[in-house]
């Protein structure tokens, strides 16, 4: 393999080593509580490594949020349900089972979208548009996909989105605080009600 190429895959080695490390670090102890040279240490690399990849604590942070949370406007599950292809419940339910298997990153989304309620947090403005434009996404796509114009029935899907992520959000945090509680369960029931919900709508 020539050097320049060997030289990359370990920058890419390094560099997802280091935003795994920052995942784990944000989720365990906060955004601000989380220092550099802890990243550093449990990412196994020295400190000017991480400002050479991401800057700084701030960019860091934005790059582990996109790597793991796309644009809604990049989203194929959206895009699925505008055309048909797929069932919004059914993404959420997909969605939720990959969760299941990364408690790292569900808590590293939960205490980021905790902190961030404040305005001066780095991610504020992220989780803003991203609630915004991941419920509106969805609902339009729903509503596309079942050919719905009335402007009653449109609120009523957002309304219906909106409250399955809710539930979504809120079962994680039980199930972050208590390893035994039945995260999964608990979400199909709430996506089936929605389910009932939203197939009453034409």
């Amino acid at each position: 393999m020539p050097r320049a190429n060997r030289n990359a895959e370990k920058g890419e080695l390094t560099r997802s080593a280091i935003l795994k490390a920052a995942v784990e670090l944000f989720g365990e102890n906060g955004f601000r509580a989380t220092t550099m040279n802890q990243i550093a240490s449990r990412a196994g690399v020295v400190q000017s490594a991480l400002h050479h990849h991401f800057g700084g604590k701030d960019q860091l942070l934005d790059a582990a949020l996109k790597l793991h949370y796309p644009p809604a406007a990049s989203r194929p599950d959206i895009e699925a349900v505008a055309e048909g292809k797929s069932n919004f419940v059914d993404e959420v339910l997909r969605a939720a089972n990959r969760n299941a298997q990364d408690r790292d990153l569900v808590r590293f989304f939960s205490v980021m979208t905790g902190e961030s309620l404040t305005g001066d947090h780095p991610a504020h403005e992220f989780f803003v548009a991203r609630y915004e434009l991941v419920r509106q996404g969805f609902a339009d796509a729903i509503a596309k996909a079942k050919g719905v114009e009335s402007e009653e029935s449109r609120r009523l899907i957002l309304l219906l989105v909106s409250i399955l992520f809710a539930a979504s959000d809120g079962l994680q945090m039980q199930w972050l605080r208590n390893p035994s509680f039945d995260f999964t369960g608990a979400i199909e029931l709430a996506a089936a009600l929605t389910r009932e919900q939203l197939d009453a709508i034409n």
